[in-house]
């Protein structure tokens, strides 16, 4: 069985589905309510029959459940149940067994329903199509629904009031259709989730709820790697594919060249054997030429080399004479050489004992002339003192000189401007008698 989220509400039927089977159910309000009010009232006993030939009993429910609303919850649920069983087993018109089974009057409530059925089914057909007459027919089509609803209520109650009617029906056994089956079933699971939620404490619903949040959570997690992965998936089978294709494509084209390049070597090869074969032939002609040529060179050349050896053996005879006397030669010279050897030894000898008797004299001047040369420094720098101290000794007298000129320089003009101040004051003073003497006079 299919399992269902408590915390989720049902979505409330339409008042009369398109199906056929299942439209004496009632779903909507206004249904239950007619229902309530036209049905008999509920007893107990009533649920302890089993008109249908199905285990619907309300006892076992109702004694679990200590609230009397959930226990009438519950009774509405399975008068429910056994309603829409009723239903899923009503028979077909078609049915030739129906006729004598059922006495009139229920083969007459059946055949109506079905009619009505058959008369929705054609009215909602003809609603979906884009009609002028719409309005007219979506009105038709309420007052069909209006009428199936009544019917079947009328057919329930009567199943329900006749339980040998309800055995010839169970005693058909018509076959339910897929979709009445399904809402049977749907309607099961309805029942045993109400139940379910009727005997849970509000700490039990909750903790239900938290761990089908956390279900629900790790649902949804394993759902988006999943999709990632498959995501993944598809982006590496379209890479693949295009690898391959793109691979395929090179396949391809360097088969082409290779039935190419097999082509093309096919034809050089024929292009080559017979290029070849000419050029044998022509390299067979040649060979042969160039053999008849060669043969008559190497006669000819057998008849010069025999003159040459001949002419090289005569003068071979006059080299060999020749180098005979220059080796005589030769040795004479060696001979000399040695003598004249000997002789140079002898002066070189004698030449080395002067050149080292030379040398000791050369060692002993060398000797002597550093030391002179020692004392010539020493004498040439006291010179260099000497004449240097004279220098400074002449620059000072100049420099005395020139200063003692200076001075008698000075001298000079000092007394030259006494004696002219002094000649000044006299020539002054006698002026001044001479004025003085005038004005006396006057």
């Amino acid at each position: 069985m299919t399992a269902i989220n408590p915390a989720l509400s049902f979505p409330r039927e339409p008042p009369l589905p398109p199906i056929r089977g299942i439209l004496g159910t009632e779903t909507g309000d206004s249904g239950r309510n007619s229902v309530t009010r036209q049905s008999t009232p509920f007893r107990p006993s009533t649920f302890n029959q089993d008109p249908v030939g199905t285990s619907t009993d309300n006892t076992g429910f109702s004694s679990k459940l200590t609230n009397v609303e959930a226990q009438r919850i519950m009774s509405v649920l399975v008068e429910a149940q056994r309603k829409v069983q009723l239903v899923g087993l009503l028979p077909d018109v078609m049915d030739r067994r129906m006729a004598t089974v059922f006495s009139g009057d229920t083969f007459t409530a059946i055949t109506e329903i079905r009619q009505l059925e058959d008369k929705y089914n054609a009215l909602l057909e003809s609603n979906e199509d884009d009609s002028p007459n719409r309005v007219s027919v979506a009105s038709e089509l309420k007052d069909t629904s209006r009428q199936i609803r009544q019917a079947t209520r009328s057919l329930v109650r009567h199943f329900l009031q006749n339980p040998a009617a309800t055995s010839k029906l169970r005693y058909l056994k018509s076959t339910k259709l897929p979709s009445v089956a399904k809402f049977e079933q749907l309607l099961q699971e309805v029942k045993m989730l109400v139940y379910e939620r009727l005997g849970t404490t509000v700490e039990e619903e909750r903790a239900k709820q938290d761990q089908l949040s956390i279900i629900i959570a790790k649902e949804q997690k394993t759902s988006n790697e999943v999709k990632a992965l498959r995501e993944e998936l598809d982006k590496a089978r379209k890479e693949r594919t295009t690898d391959i294709n793109k691979k395929n494509e090179i396949i391809r084209r360097l088969k082409e060249e290779l039935r190419e390049i097999k082509q093309q070597a096919e034809e050089t090869t024929k292009r080559l054997e017979a290029r070849s074969k000419q050029k044998e032939d022509s390299d067979i002609q040649q060979f042969r030429d160039r053999e008849t040529a060669l043969k008559q060179e190497t006669t000819n050349l057998k008849s010069q080399l025999e003159e040459l050896v001949k002419r090289n053996g005569e003068e071979e005879a006059q080299l060999r004479k020749r180098k005979f006397k220059i080796e005589s030669e030769v040795e004479n010279w060696i001979h000399k050489y040695d003598q004249d050897m000997d002789e140079k030894q002898t002066e070189l000898e004698d030449i080395t004992a002067i050149y080292l008797e030379e040398k000791a004299q050369l060692d002993e001047l060398t000797a002597r002339h550093s030391e002179l040369r020692k004392e010539y420094e020493a004498i040439m720098e006291e010179r260099r003192v000497e004449e240097e101290k004279e220098k400074e000794r002449e620059k000072e007298l100049r420099r005395q000189m020139h200063a003692a000129v200076r001075i008698q320089a000075w001298f000079r003009g000092y007394r030259v401007r006494r004696d002219l101040l002094k000649k000044r004051k006299t020539n002054t003073a006698k002026k001044g008698a001479k004025v003085k003497g005038k004005g006396k006079k006057k």
